[in-house]
């Protein structure tokens, strides 16, 4: 509900449009630099990666959108342009039960797109899910997201019974808003019960050991990859705003963490040591129209870090195609993505080598 503030007192505001929900499909797929599809994380509040958009069921029945999370969970998103009542889940669950047959290999063999073969969107998966991935065990649980304008109360009943029979269910009211000639969307989570925590609580960053990580630096440009090494960074986009992804992403790192680089066409680029000296953090969302701002408000995140090695020209890396062929490590598709500590040492000391070692 949105309300206008008149005086000391709230009057409820009506709209004067509604998106269809093809047009909320749309705002909720985002596609990355290489043509990778995600879910909005601004929206969703988590990264997904997009599987497929209406997709025929064994029923021959159409989902809205089918995605999968970090976990290697699948997610089915359900769509209303009005209020989702009780039913809507329903039908939500004949989906998820039709695509939970397909699991591990099968689960590639059945999604590959017809522009990729399933080799190729096997890679695309395990660069999505970082290292440890076992491709068996994908899909195995799934759970649903439902998002309309409003929901019925009983509903929200259904769920709470859902989730304790093991299945994730949440629920992300939309607000549509018109001021003038502009339309405006807001969203909030109107209800969320999920048997294994999407969120799980953390206390401290500290309480995991280092980790070797791919970061994707999003642009592949020889003046924003000369800032970063310049000023001793790593950078992350999405909304470039407080408490979001991106911010969410670079805090999640600590200290002695091994980062590399990557940039799209060009591959592993540099490494370098996440340092995080006790009690004082060194990760800034830098100001539009500093010197550091050299995308023009994008890619704001910023989090510090100690090059030990890397290529002075973005056409010096180590292209994702041999790092495939002599390590076995998927190029990241996605901002942040583990790797296993073996596979990542050694291709940390193939770019000493090709490199040379700063300090």
């Amino acid at each position: 509900m949105l309300f206008k503030v008149d005086q000391k007192s709230l009057k409820s505001v009506g709209v004067s449009w509604v998106p269809r929900e093809l047009d909320l499909e749309s705002f909720l797929i985002n596609s990355s630099d290489e043509g990778t599809r995600f879910l909005s994380s601004s929206i969703l509040g988590e990264e997904l990666l997009f599987i497929s958009n209406q997709t025929r069921t064994a029923a021959n029945k159409r989902a809205d959108i089918f995605a999968l999370d970090k976990a290697g969970n699948g997610v089915v998103v359900e769509l209303k342009k009005d209020q989702g009542q009780l039913g809507v889940e329903t039908q939500a669950l004949q989906y998820l039960a039709d695509f939970s047959k397909y699991q591990g290999k099968n689960f590639i063999r059945q999604f590959s797109p017809e522009s990729k073969g399933s080799e190729e969107f096997e890679g695309l998966v395990r660069g999505f899910l970082g290292a440890g991935t076992n491709i068996e065990d994908i899909n195995k649980n799934s759970r649903v997201i439902l998002v309309a304008r409003s929901f019925d109360l009983t509903l929200f009943s259904m769920g709470e019974w859902l989730s304790s029979k093991g299945v994730a269910f949440r629920c992300i009211s939309y607000t549509p808003a018109k001021i003038g000639n502009e339309e405006y969307l807001s969203f909030s989570v109107a209800f969320d019960r999920s048997p294994v925590s999407i969120f799980p609580l953390m206390f401290s960053n500290t309480a995991r050991q280092p980790g070797i990580f791919w970061h994707n630096i999003a642009r592949s440009e020889q003046g924003w990859w000369e800032l970063l090494t310049r000023r001793g960074q790593i950078p992350a986009c999405f909304d470039s705003m407080p408490g979001d992804q991106g911010e969410r992403i670079m805090k999640k790192y600590v200290d002695g963490d091994r980062i590399i680089a990557f940039a799209k066409s060009y591959g592993a680029i540099g490494w370098g040591v996440i340092k995080k000296p006790e009690n004082v953090g060194n990760y800034r969302l830098v100001d539009e129209g500093s010197e550091d701002d050299f995308l023009q408000g994008d890619c704001l995140h910023r989090l510090n870090i100690e090059w030990k090695a890397y290529a002075k020209n973005l056409s010096d890396g180590v292209s994702a195609r041999e790092i495939w062929k002599d390590f076995n490590i998927y190029h990241p598709v996605s901002t942040s993505v583990s790797i296993d500590e073996e596979k990542g040492a050694k291709l940390i000391q193939r770019l000493n080598e090709k490199f040379g070692r700063l300090n």
